[in-house]
């Protein structure tokens, strides 16, 4: 048997105060720069979400009890960032993770950190995990390329032990840059913690320095609030107060303020959070470009479903190799719906002229081990009346309380068991 989730709404109507957990994908970062300085210093508000939760166990008991072998489970970020900070850290030590994990490429990383010198071989498949790491002084060279266009999370990686380098990093991107604000994020960070760097054209610069200590507060989550935008939007009437959100974010999903405005959203930026409204007013967008918001693109796909609006997205190749292929995963889930979503080169027409969402029409939404995808169809029971969705403990990867914020407002949330389906 397995375990799914009974949403459902009565009304469209939701009011009500939510505390988002802390941003997962600072408090990664916040980790590995407070294991890279030489001297403690706190992090506030550390995400409670199962892939922080994992990557602090591996940094603080793990690596410190010298274990041999590494597992980050379904934690992505967590394999890359670790690919980089092992290949720095005295030891040996064998990296892996889940089945998906190992079939997630990291050769452009290893090849990479190779170039600078590091000891890393392939455990199993060329270019995937399970990594085989030495970690030792990095000192082959301080130049090396990389392509931008894959994964930030590569180039973050070496950023954040390039301080530790012994002649720093200069890293050249070669092509387009992918998910830019998160760059932004990393780099934003390590200046809290006094890492100066030059980032002239497509070359990042960052001289051999040290971390200095400095306590780091961690935002509530944008793509957490993404969620909160889709109920609104869906809603016939809604006031939610989403607390601790700012208008001036290291993150690069709260361009959701600006995009979700295009679907009736309103936010008002208060002094202790957001607060969202909703405008009754014609869509105004037809195209969306999620190249630097990748993480939110599930969101406004079930968003436009629900709302029977045909939209143009591009950006999405970096979905590819996430937890899950997520562009099959919208196509198979959203095709139940009647909904196509169709790929013209590098971008994705979503139709929604053959729509069959109605009220009290029950569906299984099938969510691939990926959090994103149970989170992104649960507004649907606004529209839908109800629905059910696969494994609900799939949210703890990066929103744990996010059934429970649901009930708080107006939804029903009862866990089931069933057996499992397509």
């Amino acid at each position: 048997m397995n375990t799914s989730i009974l949403v459902s709404k009565s009304d469209k109507i939701i009011k009500g105060e939510i505390s988002l957990p802390g941003s997962k994908s600072e408090s990664n970062r916040a980790l590995i720069m407070q294991a890279l300085c030489k001297k403690p210093f706190e992090i506030r508000n550390l995400s409670i979400a199962d892939d922080t939760v994992t990557l602090s166990k591996i940094l603080n008991v793990d690596i410190k009890t010298q274990q041999t072998t590494i597992d980050v489970g379904p934690a992505g970020t967590a394999m890359r960032f670790l690919t980089a900070f092992l290949s720095v850290t005295p030891g040996e030590w064998i990296l892996t993770g889940t089945h998906r994990m190992l079939e997630r490429p990291v050769k452009l990383l290893v090849d990479a950190l190779r170039l600078l010198g590091a000891d890393i071989e392939y455990a199993g498949n060329e270019g995937f995990p399970p990594l085989r790491i030495r970690g030792k002084n990095l000192e082959l060279t301080n130049e090396i390329s990389i392509d931008g266009s894959v994964s930030s999370q590569y180039i973050s990686a070496l950023l954040m032990i390039a301080p530790t380098l012994p002649k720093g990093l200069i890293l050249n991107l070669i092509g387009g840059v992918a998910s830019r604000p998160y760059i932004e994020m990393t780099l934003a960070m390590m200046a809290e913690l006094g890492i100066k760097h030059d980032w002239t054209g497509n070359t990042i610069s960052i001289s051999k320095q040290e971390y200095q200590p400095n306590d780091l507060y961690i935002e509530p989550d944008w793509s957490g609030a993404s969620y909160w935008y889709s109920m609104v939007a869906l809603a016939d009437e809604a006031d939610i107060k989403l607390i601790g959100l700012k208008g001036h974010s290291l993150q690069g999903d709260s361009v959701a303020a600006k995009i979700m405005e295009n679907f009736g959203v309103s936010t008002e930026f208060l002094k202790d959070g957001i607060r969202l409204t909703k405008e009754n007013r014609p869509i105004s967008v037809d195209f969306i470009d999620f190249e630097h918001c990748p993480d939110i693109a599930q969101t406004l796909a079930v968003t436009c479903a629900a709302l029977k609006h045909n939209c143009t997205f591009t950006g999405l190749e970096s979905l590819k190799i996430k937890e899950t292929d997520r562009v099959l995963a919208l196509q198979n889930e959203l095709a139940k719906f009647g909904v196509s979503m169709t790929q013209d080169e590098l971008s994705y027409h979503i139709d929604c002229d053959s729509i069959q969402i109605k009220s009290d029409s029950m569906a299984f939404i099938n969510t691939y081990h990926d959090h994103r995808m149970a989170m992104a169809f649960a507004p649907l029971a606004i529209t839908n009346g109800s629905l059910e969705i696969e494994d609900p403990a799939v949210t703890g990867k990066s929103y744990p309380s996010f059934w429970e914020d649901l009930t708080k407002v107006g939804f029903e949330c009862k866990e089931l068991e069933t057996e499992i389906r397509n």
